[in-house]
């Protein structure tokens, strides 16, 4: 596994793009994923969970089971190909919404546990 173009692009102290290893490739796509609003890329309209606009109005295990299928079900069309969703976990505290990822890296067979934290914004 060889390095790839660190996400934001962004140039290094000598002026040349930035890269990144596979792990953090793999922890910068899933943030895409997770945070990407469906409809937001233009050339990619069915991208993105938008799980921050999913977790408004009373917190119920129905809110936090919907968010998990979402996150599940693109997960699974965007990534399938590359990692194996073991478990999600969806929470809400303190006005930061936190998704707790647990997968398998198919190439590898490696498992990593990643947390996203995102501030949750106002109702949509």
């Amino acid at each position: 596994m060889g390095r790839s173009l660190h996400f934001p692009f962004q140039l290094g102290d000598l002026g040349t793009p930035r890269s990144a290893g596979h792990a953090q490739v793999l922890r910068q796509q899933l943030e895409q994923l997770l945070f990407t609003l469906p409809g937001e890329r233009v050339n990619r309209p069915r991208f993105g969970c938008g799980v921050q606009r999913l977790v408004f109005g009373p917190a119920t295990p129905e809110s936090a089971g919907l968010a998990e299928y979402v996150i599940k079900v693109n997960v699974n069309q965007f990534m399938g190909e590359v990692i194996r969703l073991d478990a999600v976990k969806v929470t809400a505290e303190d006005a930061t919404l936190f998704v707790d990822l647990l997968y398998t890296v198919i190439e590898t067979g490696e498992e990593r546990a990643e947390t996203f934290r995102r501030p949750l914004e106002g109702p949509p």
